[in-house]
C-alpha cells in the first residue's frame, strides 16, 4: 500500500521568479477578461435584471414593514 505524504517545504513559485513569464500571464489574463467584460450579456440576465429593477422600483404593500418586526 502506498501511502501519499505531504512535503512540510513548499514548491518554489518559478513564475514568481521570472518577469517575463509573469508579464506574460499578465497579459493573456488581462486580454481574457477585457473580452469578457465587453462580451454582451445573454438575453436571460437582461430579463431577469429588468425584473429584479422592477420589483426594486414597485411600492411594498400596507403593512407589510410592521408584520416583520
Amino acid at each position: 500500500m502506498t501511502v501519499a505524504r505531504t512535503s512540510k517545504t513548499k514548491a518554489p513559485n518559478v513564475a514568481a521568479h521570472d518577469p517575463k513569464a509573469v508579464e506574460a500571464i499578465g497579459r493573456a489574463l488581462k486580454a481574457h477578461y477585457t473580452d469578457l467584460v465587453h462580451a454582451p450579456l445573454p438575453e436571460r440576465f437582461v430579463e431577469l435584471l429588468a425584473r429584479f429593477e422592477d420589483a426594486d422600483q414597485a411600492p411594498e404593500p400596507k403593512g407589510s414593514r410592521d408584520a416583520i418586526g
